[in-house]
């Protein structure tokens, strides 16, 4: 469980969920789905394809209330919709003519999902993709027709089933690229299926120089809510550069540095033991953490997969399996049911995102890049700090 924080503007005591990814087959994580947009060089490359108009800057801020409830990071949903994970792009799609698209040295992002994993590494929560049944097409053309027609028809496409629980969070972002001054009619899919009356729901775009449009109303008249933080908007080419942009509107909003506050109360602190080699590392407050920490010190065979994880099996069988997602981030130690098997993964690939679920139970906090130099298979010793 995370820290409290306490939050102006909200009423609502959040309870908790954490966040995870998982492993392919027996050997590793599921293949990742980042965010793409392929332009022509003579059209807009950002993810707010589609400007018509110069936007209106609607926002709906919250109502100010003294004394406001706490805050908790385990129960927050980042939510996002984008064209990759949605888009049948050909296999030799040039990630480089795009703005959609971030690289950095860790993998390719798209830009708001690169915006969305910011906000996670601020306040922790979970990420969740909301994925189309019927993939858009990857022509720019194509695309601000069907886009268009979507609008006029206010046809809502229909989403893939999940797994999602939203009753489990009270605190809800809301990511989109900005297409035609508005949000994508797959975001407001999303905000028919789930019920977020009665959360606080925070919007967040990407675009391409015209800011969010009128799409931070649309969210707040779509998702019913309790309370609507003010949003923010930045552009696809200052995405790379945005991790400060970011921290300043979530402290601006009130609740900046949930994750980093939760760490100083609710983690304990274990050491991991690779032959002479000894890392630091933590466990989260958490239910499964709990119930695995009971077997420590706990020796496992891993097996190095992806040049991103080193993975084995347990020879036990946790109770406790809420908060599985298919991500990870860097440092991640985790369990995974379908695989029966835990895991830590220190390098995001070009696929971050995972084939199954898996549930995070701490991280280490030691330098990763010990693990790029060990053996393909390792006895890894998880024990408590003395």
């Amino acid at each position: 469980m995370r820290k409290f924080l306490s939050v102006l503007l909200v009423s609502l005591l959040i309870f908790s969920s954490t966040a995870c990814g998982s492993e392919k087959d027996s050997q590793g994580s599921g293949e990742g789905s980042t965010e793409t947009s392929v332009q022509e060089s003579s059209e807009k490359n950002g993810d707010d394809f589609l400007q018509e108009e110069n936007t209106l800057d609607a926002r709906q801020s919250s109502e100010s209330e003294d004394g406001g409830k706490d805050q908790e990071a385990g129960n927050i949903l980042i939510v996002y919709f984008s064209r990759w994970g949605n888009t049948e792009y050909p296999d030799d799609v040039d990630a480089a003519t795009s703005a959609s698209i971030v690289a950095d040295g860790n993998g390719r992002y798209g830009t708001t999902e690169y915006i969305a994993n910011m906000i996670a590494d601020e306040v922790g929560g979970d990420l969740h993709l909301i994925e189309t049944v019927t993939p858009y097409t990857a022509d720019f053309d194509d695309l601000r027709d069907v886009n268009h027609d979507e609008m006029e028809q206010k046809d809502l496409p229909e989403l893939k089933e999940s797994n999602l629980d939203i009753g489990g969070y009270d605190m809800v972002f809301v990511g989109y690229p900005v297409w035609a001054t508005d949000v994508p009619q797959a975001v407001l899919s999303f905000l028919n299926e789930y019920d977020l009356s009665g959360k606080t729901v925070i919007p967040f775009c990407t675009h391409d120089g015209y800011g969010a449009g009128r799409s931070y109303q649309t969210i707040a008249d779509a998702s019913h809510a309790a309370v609507s933080l003010d949003g923010i908007a930045v552009e696809a080419e200052d995405v790379p550069d945005a991790r400060n942009t970011v921290s300043d509107w979530l402290a601006d909003i009130g609740i900046s540095g949930l994750q980093e506050q939760d760490a100083a109360e609710d983690e304990t602190t274990i050491r991991i033991t690779i032959g002479d080699i000894i890392l630091d590392g933590i466990l989260y407050d958490t239910a499964l953490a709990e119930e695995i920490k009971a077997y420590f010190p706990l020796t496992i065979s891993m097996s190095g997969y992806g040049g991103r994880e080193y993975y084995g099996g347990v020879d036990f069988y946790p109770e406790n399996l809420e908060g599985g997602r298919k991500n990870f981030e860097n440092g991640d130690i985790t369990y995974c049911e379908a695989h029966h098997n835990m895991a830590i993964f220190y390098e995001q690939t070009d696929h971050p995102d995972l084939s199954v679920d898996v549930i995070p139970i701490g991280r280490v906090t030691s330098d990763l890049a010990i693990f790029e130099n060990l053996d393909s298979r390792e006895e890894i010793t998880f024990s408590l700090a003395q």
